[in-house]
């Protein structure tokens, strides 16, 4: 409404602003009430992403495979044991650490680790060291340009035919004679007689050209202080590029070629080992160390099995220039499985030989990861129910929340006397007693909701049907449904009975929970029914429940029913969220009406001030001129 300072009433002598207000009520109550009804949908979208909330903490605690720690729907949570090992020699470490399973066996094991699996490997040599014969011909008044921090400066050689020794006190002394490189650079014999130069400082430092006999690629150092990050191919001797393609096995022992792999001049180390890992999405691995200069080559797969094999364009020379020898046919030595003696627990138990491709594996529910080859080492596996009890009242205590917390929203008595304020109530009122109001005014908005009836019943249901396949039910590990009739869905549990059954009957304890479907291995939110029902039979109850919470939660793809009804913080497009958004474009348009209402009344008294003034005006003229006529 107007806001405008009007001056009225001087001629009717009314109260023109109270009038109008009183005539106003009927408009303003309407507006009033509109807002109430927004006020109430606001609320009731807030409680429904309250509980959003609650179901989301859940599934990121107990349903999510990045937390293996607490991940429900994976048979490992439900092992409980614990797991020592240590190296039969004092002090050192153990060549081995091992977790456990479903179906390990609690006792004393001897691992002994013969050896490790290693995969397809080539290992080059340094690349900033020649492997050239020296010929001190080639070094006589010869020029050589060094670039440190982008500054090239350049010595020149005596003008006799040097031995290397000569030649190295030679170099020395004309880059201490020059400032710029004075201290920076070490020069000294490389490998095969070829000469050596090293970086005394971080800085990068480069031999970028000599009028030595074939250039600075064979006779001088190739690059010094090389960082994978800033230094080019070309730096290596790589002028021309070319591709590689690999040959290698995927993690099912597949055999897989890559497809050509570009290698530019201008590509700095790093890109290169980048270009290598991705093009064969990590199988192979193109590794460089700052610190030894050195590149190596290597099968992501490890075994008898791994393959490596690499092939050039066949004209460029990159895996010479990089320092790589591959051998003849460029397939890298393959690499040998780990070997490893176990003894297992239980009296007159004897030595038993194992070899696999890989340095963890599993056996009778241990999982061995082997670290390095070493003495003895004695494994320590001991019954622990209490772990996995603890997972699983973990989760039973957060699912009983959330089950408290619906059956209360949904029994919860409406407070219909207490209304969303007015702005003009809560104008009068002290920021106490409107919280206590709006405390009441939000109770049993959710009364009687079919969304979250069903899905308390659901999920209940879930608990109590029977798992195909499991070889045991929820009674018999002790859980059971409160006999309160208000805890309707909460489920009670009998430690005691539970954790016999963790220890007795561990297997079955955790297909019970967390059991795969065989027949519909992955939630499908368009799942015909027969499909729904065939899934849930085969499936674990934690599993079941995952499946539930989708249902209702699902955020992208087919949205959960919770989901489309209110979606979470930001969406605009949920049905609660449209609602409030057609209610404040109608507030907007009513506010609008009222400020014409408004103005048109203001008007007419208007008009009527001036009609009266102009009354008062001729009576006080006629009555002057009847008084001056006596």
């Amino acid at each position: 409404m107007s806001n405008s300072l009007r001056i009225t009433g001087m001629a009717t002598g009314m109260d023109t602003e109270a009038t109008i207000k009183q005539m106003m009520k009927p408009y303003t109550m309407r507006v009033d009430k509109m807002k109430q009804d927004r006020q109430i949908v606001a609320w009731r979208q807030e409680l429904y992403r309250d509980i959003l909330s609650d179901t989301a903490n859940i599934s990121k605690t107990y349903f999510d495979i990045l937390k293996p720690d607490t991940n429900m729907l994976s048979k490992n949570s439900y092992a409980g044991f614990d797991v020592t090992a240590a190296n039969s020699i004092a002090g050192e470490s153990a060549g081995v650490s091992a977790t456990t399973s479903v179906g390990a066996v609690a006792g004393n094991y001897s691992v002994n680790v013969v050896n490790l699996a290693t995969a397809a490997k080539v290992d080059g040599a340094a690349i900033n060291e020649s492997k050239n014969s020296f010929v001190g011909e080639n070094w006589k008044n010869k020029t050589i340009m060094f670039e440190i921090g982008g500054i090239q400066k350049s010595i020149t050689t005596n003008d006799v035919v040097p031995t290397r020794d000569q030649l190295i006190l030679d170099i020395k002394a004309k880059l201490e004679a020059k400032t710029e490189l004075a201290g920076k650079i070490n020069v000294s014999q490389g490998l095969g007689d070829g000469i050596k130069f090293s970086a005394l400082i971080n800085d990068s430092v480069k031999v970028v050209s000599t009028d030595v006999v074939d250039e600075m690629n064979n006779v001088t150092g190739k690059v010094i202080n090389a960082n994978k990050y800033t230094t080019k191919l070309s730096d290596l001797g790589i002028v021309v590029g070319g591709t590689l393609t690999f040959d290698y096995r995927d993690s099912k022992g597949v055999t897989k070629k890559s497809n050509p792999i570009t290698v530019s001049k201008d590509a700095t180390i790093s890109q290169l080992t980048d270009a290598v890992n991705q093009g064969t999405s990590g199988a192979v691995k193109l590794n460089f160390s700052e610190l030894t200069g050195k590149f190596s080559l290597e099968s992501l797969e490890t075994g008898s099995s791994a393959l490596l094999k690499v092939t050039e364009d066949g004209v460029t020379g990159i895996l010479a220039k990089l320092n790589l020898t591959i051998p003849a046919g460029g397939v890298a030595p393959t690499g040998v499985d780990a070997t490893v003696k176990i003894t297992p627990p239980g009296t007159g138990a004897s030595e038993i030989t194992v070899t696999k491709p890989r340095n963890d594996f599993s056996i009778d529910g241990v999982n061995y990861t082997l670290t390095k080859s070493s003495t003895i080492n004695n494994i320590t596996v001991t019954g622990n129910s209490q772990k996995t009890y603890d997972k699983i009242k973990g989760f039973i205590d957060k699912y009983n929340e959330l089950v408290d917390k619906i059956n209360e929203k949904t029994d919860e008595k409406k407070q219909y006397k207490y209304l969303p304020l007015t702005d003009e109530q809560r104008t009068a009122m002290k920021e106490e007693e409107i919280k206590q109001w709006e405390s009441n005014a939000k109770q049993g908005l959710l009364k009687g909701d079919s969304n979250l009836e069903n899905m308390v019943n659901t999920m209940r249901s879930a608990f109590f049907q029977s798992v195909e396949g499991a070889g045991i039910s929820l009674s018999e590990i002790g859980l059971s449904t409160s006999q309160v009739i208000s805890q309707k869905g909460k489920i009670m549990i009998d430690e005691t009975k539970l954790k016999a059954a963790i220890e007795t009957r561990g297997e079955q304890v955790a297909n019970l929970f967390s059991k795969q479907s065989t027949t519909y291995s992955s939630y499908n939110s368009d799942a015909t029914s027969i499909e729904r029902n065939t899934r849930n039979k085969e499936q674990g109850i934690f599993q079941r429940i995952n499946d539930i919470l989708q249902d209702y939660t699902k955020t992208t793809g087919k949205k959960g029913l919770l989901i489309q009804k209110a979606g979470i913080k930001g969406d605009i497009t949920s049905l609660l969220s449209v609602d409030i958004i057609k209610k404040d474009e109608k507030i907007n348009e009513m506010i609008k009406n009222l400020s014409v209402r408004e103005n048109s009344y203001y008007l007419k008294f208007s008009k009527l001030e001036v009609a009266m003034n102009k009354l008062n005006s001729q009576s006080s003229w006629l009555t002057q001129q009847l008084g001056g006529g006596n």
